[in-house]
């Protein structure tokens, strides 16, 4: 248990040089993610399952290296950390589906569960040094919790996603209480940013009003906060950083509420007003929760993280970013 340096731990405060493992970098946040992990001057290493669209990293593979396994396949995840060894893994893959459907539960247990497990073990039986693992949890484990979400109040899972997300957000703390593996879960709120899949809200709306179809929308009076993209992946770049991170759950975002309709509003004006939001045209989700934002102290006092883009501005970049891509494939 000497190879896990815990809390008590001293760890360099960079990355730079460091051999690093990220799972789930071709997703969203995790290509976010490989990208600055590459700029702070990482040795950066992917975990890729096969047959995957790299399409977000396409930019950066000739500086990474790339491994093909599947997280739900425990030999091919420990193949990957005995050839790797690295300092740091980011642990993001996951399969990401809120839908309140049981036919669900299978999938999530199998990818989210056992997949994060299956990283965790390997890590143990390999006998890997390692300085820290970044588990991602989700805000989804809070359910319809009373907001502001707090790390300590109890988790109240509204989905197969989120009960998944739970069970491995427990079984890494028992390994950190057992064996001192220096696992830190950061919960990241709401995120945005360039490259985001359409299903979503925010680049749903914008994708919406390049095309200049009308969006249509619950009523819009429930509350979310909004982060962008390059705050949460500096408050990942931090939890590897900091030893008293070892073991906790961390909250990672903003704490600033807005309702759905005003952000939705606010979107459509920046982008000239060219179509009509169809307000309630939606029903909500079973279960879904009025006010959803966390309280961020935690972050701020054992990350030292605080977020640097107000919404205004992460709304324009993110604007800019998809108005790029949708005229150069319009050309």
């Amino acid at each position: 248990m000497g190879r896990f340096p815990g809390k008590s731990g001293k760890m360099k405060s960079t990355i730079r040089n460091k051999t690093l493992l990220v799972t789930g970098a071709t997703g969203f946040i995790g290509s976010h993610l490989a990208r600055k992990l590459l700029s702070e001057g990482a040795d950066v290493h992917i975990l890729l399952k096969k047959n995957s669209n790299p399409f977000r990293i396409k930019d950066i593979t000739r500086d990474i290296t790339l491994w093909h396994g599947d997280i739900r396949k425990y030999s091919e995840v420990s193949l990957c950390l005995r050839n790797v060894q690295p300092r740091v893994i980011f642990h993001l893959a996951a399969l990401r589906n809120v839908n309140r459907d049981p036919e669900l539960i299978e999938q999530m247990i199998d990818i989210n569960f056992k997949g994060t497990i299956n990283l965790l073990r390997g890590v143990i039986k390999e006998n890997i040094t390692i300085d820290c693992f970044v588990s991602t949890g989700s805000s989804e484990e809070y359910g319809d919790g009373p907001a502001p979400f707090n790390e300590d109040q109890r988790e109240i899972p509204v989905s197969p996603y989120s009960a998944s997300k739970v069970a491995a957000t427990y079984f890494s703390q028992m390994l950190y209480k057992t064996m001192q593996l220096p696992v830190v879960t950061v919960r990241p709120l709401l995120t945005y940013g360039p490259s985001q899949d359409t299903d979503m809200f925010i680049p749903s709306l914008i994708q919406h009003c390049l095309e200049r179809k009308d969006f249509p929308m619950t009523e819009g009076d429930q509350t979310r906060e909004f982060n962008y993209v390059d705050d949460i992946v500096d408050a990942y770049l931090l939890a590897a950083e900091s030893p008293g991170a070892a073991g906790e759950v961390i909250n990672i975002g903003n704490g600033i509420e807005y309702s759905i309709r005003d952000v939705a509003e606010m979107i459509v004006r920046m982008m000239g007003n060219p179509i009509q939001l169809k307000i309630g045209a939606l029903p909500k989700r079973p279960g879904e929760t009025k006010h959803f934002f966390c309280n961020n102290m935690k972050a701020k006092r054992l990350l030292g993280w605080s977020p640097k883009t107000d919404l205004g501005e992460g709304l324009k970049r993110t604007i800019h970013w998809y108005e790029t891509l949708f005229f150069e494939q319009s050309a």
